[in-house]
């Protein structure tokens, strides 16, 4: 797997870098979101949360996360990942990629590799809705969440 890891971060660059200077920079570069989710993993379970991020290129924002969910007993959760923004026209929709880490505190500690995506929606200049959808990858296999939620841009 790690030989593999390389030839896989490159094709990744290639295919991002065109585009990362791609747009203008009259967008507000931080974003808070408020969300609900749903969690799965042979079972369905409800969270809430809410996120930050910020923009530091055209496409680029790091967003870190932090929800609460009630799965068997109340877990809190974190994460912090990089977003890759993809440019459509009229940019009153737009979809993204997501990967980073995931922290699930309860009894103990346990970190997980997440991945995703999903997609923005302009409701007006300074408020979105966001649909996202994320994997966490851990030991005995893979769970999901899918949360939506509002969006306010600033700055």
């Amino acid at each position: 797997m790690k030989r593999y890891i390389v030839i896989i971060a490159s094709l990744l660059m290639l295919l991002l870098a065109p585009g990362l200077y791609g747009e203008n920079d009259d967008q507000p570069k931080w974003n808070t979101t408020l969300f609900g989710a749903l969690f799965f993993d042979g079972t369905t379970e409800k969270g809430i949360g809410g996120a930050v991020s910020y923009r530091f290129l055209p496409r680029l924002e790091l967003e870190g996360e932090v929800y609460t969910l009630f799965w068997r007993r109340t877990l809190y959760g974190v994460s912090g990942g990089l977003l890759y923004n993809f440019n459509i026209i009229l940019n009153k929709i737009c979809p993204y990629v997501l990967g980073g880490l995931t922290q699930i505190r309860g009894e103990g500690v346990s970190t997980y590799i997440m991945f995703g995506g999903g997609v923005k929606i302009d409701l007006t200049k300074s408020l979105k809705m966001r649909f996202d959808f994320r994997f966490q990858r851990y030991e005995g296999g893979i769970w999901s969440k899918l949360s939506t939620g509002l969006m306010w841009r600033f700055g």
